[in-house]
């Protein structure tokens, strides 16, 4: 018979690592599993945010590459209807005739967002990065307002970087 202290008990029984090449296959097709999991997640938001800001990233292309060819009525149009009612054809028109040749090069999108809130009209902002005809680097911000379903150009800002 067996003494007390030389009964093995459960925490004391030494235990083998699970190196089993059945165990070892079925984790490795259940990491796969999740890591294919993740990627499709990832490209669905990416998907989403694409879709949900390309009306906007269209209508601030548009403008912004009428002010590089200095189409200020082309531009013009792309305005909301309340900043029509503050800005003169003729007014801008002085605008983009002194910025749209330095603005004349390729541009950067460094960012894109889209906020909708119930009962409000939907916002956005694109973001660019130009480098001028003036050798300097200028960061260009085109806020929109979606008004009867279109994308309109709400502010255009430039700063130089």
């Amino acid at each position: 018979v067996p003494e007390p202290a030389q009964v093995a008990t459960p925490a004391t029984v030494p235990t083998a690592p699970v190196t089993s090449p059945v165990v070892k296959k079925f984790y490795q097709k259940k990491a796969f599993k999740i890591i294919a999991i993740i990627a499709i997640i990832i490209i669905a938001l990416v998907a989403i945010v694409n879709q949900a800001t390309s009306g906007a990233t269209k209508a601030s292309n548009q403008f912004l590459n009428a002010v590089q060819s200095n189409q200020s009525n082309v531009a013009y149009e792309l305005f909301s209807s309340e900043v029509k009612d503050n800005v003169t054809k003729d007014d801008f028109k002085e605008v983009v005739s002194q910025i749209g040749p330095i603005l004349n090069t390729d541009e950067k999108m460094t960012g894109k967002s889209v906020e909708a809130e119930t009962g409000k009209p939907s916002t956005g902002q694109v973001l660019y990065e130009i480098k001028g005809t003036d050798g300097k680097t200028y960061e260009i911000a085109i806020d929109l307002v979606k008004e009867d379903g279109d994308w309109k150009v709400e502010n255009f800002d430039s700063d130089e970087k």
